[in-house]
């Protein structure tokens, strides 16, 4: 019991750590060396937590699941392309502060870089949970409480967050945590990936064509 009690703590200092300089921060496209700067940290931090348990993680690194995380990998790089020539600039929506701490909706390159690279800081903290801190549990022990965990951390949100965007995330963070927690559980982990960005592409992709009701 103690063991987990630590792991749980090593997780969230790095999950703090890992998210000082980004959550509750807006990003936009004149910040580069701030966006090399937090995407490398994420890289780092994701070491930290799985540099000394590689060997007890399972990835299936089938032709498939990495196709599918290459293409979605590219529909992240071109998306600014895309979306920018078929949408429409949300400018009803970024005119609005709150608008502006979702920094995505804007789809420029560094907002979308930093983006990505805290996606995969996710992903690799989900690994942690479920092979280091849940290792050894039944699966369908391990699925719920992988989305007991998960969903706690979510609410860490109310910290940055105005509490209907934070409430919103830890409501879909549930049953995100639920399918995540299998799928990762079974090796696939760069579909997680995959389905984790697919999800913010469509999020934030939905503000180029609405219109400034909403609809």
């Amino acid at each position: 019991m103690s063991t987990i009690i630590f792991q749980l703590l090593f997780l969230l200092i790095v999950l703090g750590v890992g998210n000082i300089g980004y959550k509750g921060k807006s990003f936009d496209g004149t910040q580069w060396k701030k966006i090399a700067l937090l995407s490398g940290w994420f890289i780092v931090c994701s070491l930290i937590l799985l540099w000394n348990h590689y060997r007890i993680i399972s990835v299936s690194l089938d032709f498939v699941t990495l196709g599918i995380f290459a293409f979605v990998t590219m529909l992240w790089i071109l998306s600014p392309v895309i979306i920018r020539r078929i949408g429409s600039y949300p400018d009803w929506y970024l005119k609005d502060k709150t608008g502006n701490a979702r920094f995505m909706v804007r789809f420029e390159y560094p907002s979308m870089t930093v983006k990505y690279f805290e996606v995969l800081f996710q992903q690799a903290s989900f690994l942690y949970i479920i092979f280091i801190i849940l290792s050894g549990l039944p699966e369908f022990t391990l699925v719920l409480r992988f989305t007991f965990i998960v969903a706690v951390i979510h609410l860490g949100n109310l910290l940055f967050f105005h509490y209907k965007w934070a409430l919103f995330y830890f409501a879909l963070s549930i049953p995100m945590a639920l399918l995540f927690g299998l799928l990762i559980h079974r090796g696939l982990i760069f579909i997680t990936t995959s389905v984790h960005l697919l999800f913010y592409l469509v999020f934030n992709a939905r503000y180029w064509f609405l219109t400034d009701s909403g609809s």
